[in-house]
Protein backbone atom coordinates (compact mmCIF):
# COMPACT_ATOMS: atom_id res chain seq x y z
CA UNK A 1 0.00 0.00 0.00
CA UNK A 2 1.09 3.69 -0.99
CA UNK A 3 1.33 6.11 1.93
CA UNK A 4 -0.95 8.85 2.30
CA UNK A 5 -0.23 12.46 0.86
CA UNK A 6 2.20 14.53 2.16
CA UNK A 7 -0.87 17.09 3.62
CA UNK A 8 -1.88 14.09 6.16
CA UNK A 9 2.07 14.15 6.96
CA UNK A 10 2.21 17.71 7.79
CA UNK A 11 -1.54 17.05 9.48
CA UNK A 12 -0.30 14.32 12.14
CA UNK A 13 2.36 16.83 13.66
CA UNK A 14 0.53 19.63 13.11
CA UNK A 15 -2.41 18.31 14.66
CA UNK A 16 -0.42 17.05 17.73
CA UNK A 17 1.14 20.47 18.00
CA UNK A 18 -2.20 22.22 18.02
CA UNK A 19 -3.84 19.93 20.60
CA UNK A 20 -1.15 19.99 22.94
CA UNK A 21 -1.37 24.16 22.67
CA UNK A 22 -5.29 23.85 22.96
CA UNK A 23 -4.70 21.64 26.27
CA UNK A 24 -1.26 23.65 27.29
CA UNK A 25 -3.34 26.13 29.63
CA UNK A 26 -5.80 23.85 31.33
CA UNK A 27 -3.69 20.89 31.84
CA UNK A 28 -3.37 21.34 35.54
CA UNK A 29 -6.89 22.93 36.40
CA UNK A 30 -9.87 20.49 37.67
CA UNK A 31 -13.06 20.18 35.63
CA UNK A 32 -15.04 22.93 38.01
CA UNK A 33 -11.84 25.46 37.11
CA UNK A 34 -12.18 24.78 33.18
CA UNK A 35 -15.62 24.93 33.06
CA UNK A 36 -16.22 28.02 35.44
CA UNK A 37 -13.53 30.00 33.11
CA UNK A 38 -14.49 28.95 29.70
CA UNK A 39 -18.10 27.31 29.98
CA UNK A 40 -19.49 24.19 30.44
CA UNK A 41 -17.79 22.56 27.32
CA UNK A 42 -14.31 24.32 28.21
CA UNK A 43 -12.16 25.81 25.80
CA UNK A 44 -12.98 26.40 22.51
CA UNK A 45 -9.96 27.77 20.97
CA UNK A 46 -6.35 29.13 22.12
CA UNK A 47 -6.59 31.00 25.66
CA UNK A 48 -3.27 31.01 26.58
CA UNK A 49 -2.11 33.92 25.64
CA UNK A 50 -4.17 37.71 24.86
CA UNK A 51 -3.54 37.82 21.54
CA UNK A 52 -5.16 34.64 20.55
CA UNK A 53 -2.15 32.59 19.65
CA UNK A 54 -1.23 29.13 21.21
CA UNK A 55 2.08 27.54 22.26
CA UNK A 56 3.16 23.64 22.25
CA UNK A 57 5.11 21.75 24.85
CA UNK A 58 7.55 19.48 25.86
CA UNK A 59 5.12 17.00 24.26
CA UNK A 60 5.49 18.83 20.66
CA UNK A 61 9.51 19.71 21.16
CA UNK A 62 10.09 16.15 22.02
CA UNK A 63 8.23 14.82 19.06
CA UNK A 64 9.79 17.13 16.98
CA UNK A 65 13.39 15.54 18.38
CA UNK A 66 12.04 11.97 17.58
CA UNK A 67 11.91 12.86 13.94
CA UNK A 68 15.49 14.64 13.79
CA UNK A 69 16.45 10.76 15.47
CA UNK A 70 14.86 9.05 12.95
CA UNK A 71 15.99 10.76 10.06
CA UNK A 72 19.45 11.09 11.16
CA UNK A 73 19.39 7.38 11.43
CA UNK A 74 17.95 6.92 8.14
CA UNK A 75 20.40 9.11 6.55
CA UNK A 76 23.16 7.54 8.01
CA UNK A 77 22.44 3.91 7.64
CA UNK A 78 22.27 5.24 3.47
CA UNK A 79 25.42 6.67 3.60
CA UNK A 80 26.97 3.58 5.40
CA UNK A 81 24.95 0.87 4.68
CA UNK A 82 24.76 -0.38 7.77
CA UNK A 83 21.53 0.19 10.56
CA UNK A 84 21.76 -0.21 14.05
CA UNK A 85 22.32 2.78 16.07
CA UNK A 86 18.76 4.28 15.80
CA UNK A 87 18.83 4.08 19.79
CA UNK A 88 21.89 5.23 20.45
CA UNK A 89 21.24 7.83 18.23
CA UNK A 90 17.65 9.25 19.13
CA UNK A 91 18.87 9.24 23.09
CA UNK A 92 21.56 11.76 21.77
CA UNK A 93 18.22 13.87 20.07
CA UNK A 94 16.63 13.26 23.57
CA UNK A 95 20.02 15.02 25.04
CA UNK A 96 19.61 18.27 22.96
CA UNK A 97 16.06 18.28 23.48
CA UNK A 98 17.44 18.15 27.32
CA UNK A 99 20.02 20.82 25.72
CA UNK A 100 17.40 23.38 25.42
CA UNK A 101 15.38 22.81 28.67
CA UNK A 102 18.19 23.92 30.84
CA UNK A 103 17.41 27.39 32.15
CA UNK A 104 20.41 28.78 33.28
CA UNK A 105 21.66 30.48 29.84
CA UNK A 106 19.64 32.51 27.22
CA UNK A 107 18.45 30.95 23.87
CA UNK A 108 20.77 32.57 22.03
CA UNK A 109 23.67 31.27 24.51
CA UNK A 110 22.33 27.97 24.18
CA UNK A 111 22.61 27.67 20.63
CA UNK A 112 25.95 28.79 20.23
CA UNK A 113 27.19 26.29 22.95
CA UNK A 114 25.57 23.36 21.10
CA UNK A 115 27.92 24.82 18.14
CA UNK A 116 30.73 24.71 20.80
CA UNK A 117 29.47 20.95 21.40
CA UNK A 118 29.31 19.99 17.99
CA UNK A 119 25.86 18.91 18.62
CA UNK A 120 24.68 19.18 14.46
CA UNK A 121 21.80 19.66 12.78
CA UNK A 122 18.93 22.06 12.44
CA UNK A 123 16.72 21.56 15.00
CA UNK A 124 19.27 22.34 18.12
CA UNK A 125 19.40 25.76 16.40
CA UNK A 126 16.00 26.57 16.70
CA UNK A 127 15.53 29.07 19.47
CA UNK A 128 12.07 29.41 19.60
CA UNK A 129 12.86 25.71 21.15
CA UNK A 130 14.68 27.11 23.99
CA UNK A 131 11.15 26.88 25.65
CA UNK A 132 10.73 25.44 29.32
CA UNK A 133 7.10 24.27 28.82
CA UNK A 134 6.33 21.92 31.77
CA UNK A 135 8.74 18.88 30.94
CA UNK A 136 8.04 15.95 32.32
CA UNK A 137 10.39 14.91 35.41
CA UNK A 138 10.29 11.56 34.47
CA UNK A 139 12.05 12.57 30.95
CA UNK A 140 14.32 15.00 32.86
CA UNK A 141 15.58 13.09 35.50
CA UNK A 142 16.02 9.87 32.85
CA UNK A 143 18.28 12.19 30.15
CA UNK A 144 20.01 13.33 33.38
CA UNK A 145 21.24 10.18 34.44
CA UNK A 146 24.37 9.94 31.88
CA UNK A 147 22.68 6.63 30.70
CA UNK A 148 19.99 5.06 28.21
CA UNK A 149 17.33 2.90 29.34
CA UNK A 150 16.95 -0.20 27.34
CA UNK A 151 13.95 -3.11 27.36
CA UNK A 152 16.52 -5.32 29.15
CA UNK A 153 18.14 -2.64 31.37
CA UNK A 154 15.32 -0.65 32.54
CA UNK A 155 15.98 2.92 34.04
CA UNK A 156 13.31 3.31 36.03
CA UNK A 157 9.71 1.53 36.90
CA UNK A 158 7.77 4.60 35.09
CA UNK A 159 4.73 4.36 32.28
CA UNK A 160 4.06 8.43 32.47
CA UNK A 161 2.89 9.63 29.69
CA UNK A 162 6.22 11.46 28.63
CA UNK A 163 6.93 7.56 27.09
CA UNK A 164 4.30 7.83 24.50
CA UNK A 165 3.34 11.73 23.46
CA UNK A 166 6.61 12.10 21.33
CA UNK A 167 6.19 8.68 19.86
CA UNK A 168 3.71 9.70 16.74
CA UNK A 169 6.90 10.00 14.11
CA UNK A 170 7.66 6.55 14.41
CA UNK A 171 4.82 5.43 12.68
CA UNK A 172 5.16 8.08 9.80
CA UNK A 173 8.59 6.66 9.44
CA UNK A 174 7.63 2.98 9.26
CA UNK A 175 4.64 3.92 7.61
CA UNK A 176 2.36 0.60 6.31
CA UNK A 177 5.07 -1.33 8.39
CA UNK A 178 2.90 -1.93 11.86
CA UNK A 179 5.12 -4.50 13.19
CA UNK A 180 8.67 -2.70 12.71
CA UNK A 181 6.66 0.52 14.21
CA UNK A 182 5.77 -1.24 17.33
CA UNK A 183 9.25 -2.49 17.79
CA UNK A 184 10.99 0.49 16.86
CA UNK A 185 8.72 2.84 19.14
CA UNK A 186 9.14 0.41 21.88
CA UNK A 187 12.73 0.73 22.18
CA UNK A 188 12.75 4.99 22.07
CA UNK A 189 10.08 5.20 24.86
CA UNK A 190 12.82 2.49 26.57
CA UNK A 191 15.41 5.41 26.81
CA UNK A 192 13.35 7.10 29.17
CA UNK A 193 10.51 5.30 30.51
CA UNK A 194 10.99 1.66 32.14
CA UNK A 195 7.43 0.02 32.90
CA UNK A 196 6.31 -2.57 30.30
CA UNK A 197 2.77 -0.61 30.50
CA UNK A 198 4.66 2.66 29.28
CA UNK A 199 6.94 1.50 26.31
CA UNK A 200 4.07 -0.82 24.58
CA UNK A 201 1.59 1.76 25.09
CA UNK A 202 3.87 3.73 22.60
CA UNK A 203 4.50 0.76 20.59
CA UNK A 204 0.49 0.06 20.23
CA UNK A 205 0.24 4.03 19.29
CA UNK A 206 3.32 3.53 16.55
CA UNK A 207 1.55 1.16 15.02
CA UNK A 208 -1.57 2.60 14.68
CA UNK A 209 0.01 5.59 13.10
CA UNK A 210 2.12 3.44 10.72
CA UNK A 211 -1.38 1.97 9.32
CA UNK A 212 -3.27 5.35 9.39
CA UNK A 213 -0.10 6.54 7.01
CA UNK A 214 -1.36 4.44 4.57
CA UNK A 215 -4.64 4.91 4.29
CA UNK A 216 -6.04 2.15 6.94
CA UNK A 217 -9.02 2.59 8.17
CA UNK A 218 -8.68 3.31 12.39
CA UNK A 219 -10.54 0.56 13.97
CA UNK A 220 -8.85 -2.12 11.79
CA UNK A 221 -5.19 -0.31 13.02
CA UNK A 222 -6.49 -0.47 16.52
CA UNK A 223 -7.04 -3.71 15.91
CA UNK A 224 -4.06 -4.75 14.18
CA UNK A 225 -1.96 -3.21 17.15
CA UNK A 226 -3.84 -5.20 19.57
CA UNK A 227 -2.93 -8.44 18.15
CA UNK A 228 1.10 -7.32 17.75
CA UNK A 229 0.68 -5.94 21.61
CA UNK A 230 -1.26 -9.32 23.00
CA UNK A 231 2.47 -11.12 22.07
CA UNK A 232 4.38 -8.90 24.12
CA UNK A 233 5.11 -9.58 27.93
CA UNK A 234 3.37 -7.91 30.43
CA UNK A 235 0.58 -6.43 27.29
CA UNK A 236 -2.29 -6.61 29.91
CA UNK A 237 -2.87 -3.24 30.89
CA UNK A 238 -2.13 -1.57 28.39
CA UNK A 239 -4.59 -4.00 26.47
CA UNK A 240 -7.05 -3.08 29.13
CA UNK A 241 -6.94 0.50 28.74
CA UNK A 242 -7.86 -0.05 24.77
CA UNK A 243 -10.75 -2.31 25.04
CA UNK A 244 -11.99 0.22 28.01
CA UNK A 245 -11.94 2.92 24.98
CA UNK A 246 -13.38 1.09 22.26
CA UNK A 247 -15.89 -0.54 24.63
CA UNK A 248 -16.79 2.77 25.95
CA UNK A 249 -17.08 4.24 21.99
CA UNK A 250 -19.10 1.36 21.30
CA UNK A 251 -21.66 1.92 24.07
CA UNK A 252 -22.06 6.39 23.33
CA UNK A 253 -23.17 4.81 19.86
CA UNK A 254 -25.76 2.33 20.62
CA UNK A 255 -26.87 4.46 23.43
CA UNK A 256 -26.80 7.58 21.64
CA UNK A 257 -25.57 9.18 25.66
CA UNK A 258 -24.55 12.74 25.62
CA UNK A 259 -20.84 13.47 25.75
CA UNK A 260 -19.35 15.27 28.59
CA UNK A 261 -15.99 15.25 30.25
CA UNK A 262 -17.20 13.19 32.94
CA UNK A 263 -17.37 10.21 30.34
CA UNK A 264 -14.18 10.71 29.32
CA UNK A 265 -12.69 11.07 32.67
CA UNK A 266 -14.06 6.93 33.19
CA UNK A 267 -10.77 6.25 31.00
CA UNK A 268 -8.43 8.29 34.11
CA UNK A 269 -6.78 10.84 33.74
CA UNK A 270 -4.09 10.77 31.11
CA UNK A 271 -1.12 10.85 33.25
CA UNK A 272 0.35 7.68 32.33
CA UNK A 273 0.79 6.25 29.10
CA UNK A 274 -2.47 3.52 28.93
CA UNK A 275 -4.60 5.87 30.19
CA UNK A 276 -3.17 8.74 27.64
CA UNK A 277 -3.90 6.05 24.95
CA UNK A 278 -7.24 5.41 26.34
CA UNK A 279 -8.49 8.87 26.10
CA UNK A 280 -7.20 9.64 22.74
CA UNK A 281 -8.13 6.26 20.93
CA UNK A 282 -12.35 6.91 22.77
CA UNK A 283 -12.18 10.79 21.36
CA UNK A 284 -10.54 9.47 18.02
CA UNK A 285 -13.06 6.59 17.74
CA UNK A 286 -16.26 9.01 18.86
CA UNK A 287 -15.45 12.10 16.54
CA UNK A 288 -12.88 9.72 13.85
CA UNK A 289 -14.87 12.23 11.55
CA UNK A 290 -14.24 15.52 12.99
CA UNK A 291 -11.08 17.28 14.14
CA UNK A 292 -11.65 20.21 15.42
CA UNK A 293 -14.44 18.48 17.74
CA UNK A 294 -12.23 15.58 18.73
CA UNK A 295 -9.35 17.52 19.39
CA UNK A 296 -11.05 19.84 21.77
CA UNK A 297 -13.07 16.76 23.48
CA UNK A 298 -9.88 15.37 24.26
CA UNK A 299 -8.46 18.41 25.89
CA UNK A 300 -11.49 19.26 28.27
CA UNK A 301 -10.83 17.57 31.29
CA UNK A 302 -9.30 17.22 34.85
CA UNK A 303 -6.31 15.45 33.62
CA UNK A 304 -3.22 15.70 31.39
CA UNK A 305 -4.95 18.05 28.72
CA UNK A 306 -2.17 18.49 26.81
CA UNK A 307 -0.89 15.06 26.00
CA UNK A 308 -4.18 13.62 24.99
CA UNK A 309 -4.95 16.69 22.70
CA UNK A 310 -1.39 15.73 21.44
CA UNK A 311 -2.09 12.34 20.41
CA UNK A 312 -5.46 12.66 19.32
CA UNK A 313 -4.26 15.64 17.74
CA UNK A 314 -1.69 13.10 15.87
CA UNK A 315 -4.32 10.39 15.20
CA UNK A 316 -7.62 12.63 13.57
CA UNK A 317 -4.60 15.13 11.69
CA UNK A 318 -3.03 12.05 9.74
CA UNK A 319 -6.54 10.81 9.47
CA UNK A 320 -7.71 14.45 7.96
CA UNK A 321 -4.94 16.27 6.24
CA UNK A 322 -3.79 20.01 7.29
CA UNK A 323 -6.51 21.00 5.29
CA UNK A 324 -9.44 19.97 7.42
CA UNK A 325 -7.38 21.38 10.26
CA UNK A 326 -9.17 24.40 11.21
CA UNK A 327 -6.67 27.48 9.63
CA UNK A 328 -7.22 29.34 12.38
CA UNK A 329 -5.77 27.28 14.58
CA UNK A 330 -2.43 26.68 12.00
CA UNK A 331 -2.12 30.32 11.61
CA UNK A 332 -2.37 31.08 15.22
CA UNK A 333 0.25 28.31 16.59
CA UNK A 334 3.51 29.95 17.97
CA UNK A 335 6.43 28.66 15.26
CA UNK A 336 4.33 26.40 13.61
CA UNK A 337 7.08 26.36 10.86
CA UNK A 338 9.51 24.05 12.56
CA UNK A 339 6.03 21.58 12.79
CA UNK A 340 5.50 22.10 9.08
CA UNK A 341 8.91 21.54 7.88
CA UNK A 342 9.75 18.54 9.97
CA UNK A 343 6.33 17.00 8.94
CA UNK A 344 7.95 17.54 5.02
CA UNK A 345 11.13 15.91 6.15
CA UNK A 346 9.66 12.64 7.61
CA UNK A 347 7.35 12.46 4.00
CA UNK A 348 10.64 12.92 1.58
CA UNK A 349 13.00 10.64 4.60
CA UNK A 350 16.02 11.24 2.87
CA UNK A 351 17.77 13.45 0.31
CA UNK A 352 20.72 12.08 -2.11
CA UNK A 353 22.68 9.04 -2.06
CA UNK A 354 24.94 7.08 -1.24
CA UNK A 355 27.68 7.89 -4.18
CA UNK A 356 26.35 11.52 -3.94
CA UNK A 357 25.52 12.71 -0.49
CA UNK A 358 23.09 16.20 -0.39
CA UNK A 359 24.83 18.75 1.57
CA UNK A 360 21.80 20.24 2.94
CA UNK A 361 20.42 17.37 4.26
CA UNK A 362 23.79 16.76 5.68
CA UNK A 363 23.11 20.04 7.56
CA UNK A 364 19.92 19.17 9.27
CA UNK A 365 20.22 15.63 9.58
CA UNK A 366 24.06 14.50 10.07
CA UNK A 367 24.15 10.85 9.06
CA UNK A 368 27.43 10.73 11.42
Amino acid sequence: MEKVAKEKYTGCLMGGAIGDALGAPIEFKSLTEIREAYGQTGVSGYVEYEDGTGEYTDDTQMTLFTAEALLRAYHRAMLKGVEGALTTIAHQSYLRWLHTQNGCVTAADRVEQADDAEEKGWLIRQPSLYRRRAPGNTCISALSSGRAGTIERRINNSKGCGTIMRIAPVGLMYDGDHDKAFEVACKLSAITHGHPTGYLSAGFLAAVIADLAVGIELETAIGSALSILKERPGHQETMDAVESAKDLAEEIRRKEEPLSAETMERLGGGWVAEEALSLSIFASLIFKDYFAEGVLFSVNHSGDSDSTGSITGNILGLIHGIDRIPQEWVKNLRNNGIVRDVAADLYMQVKGSAEEPDSTWWERYPGC
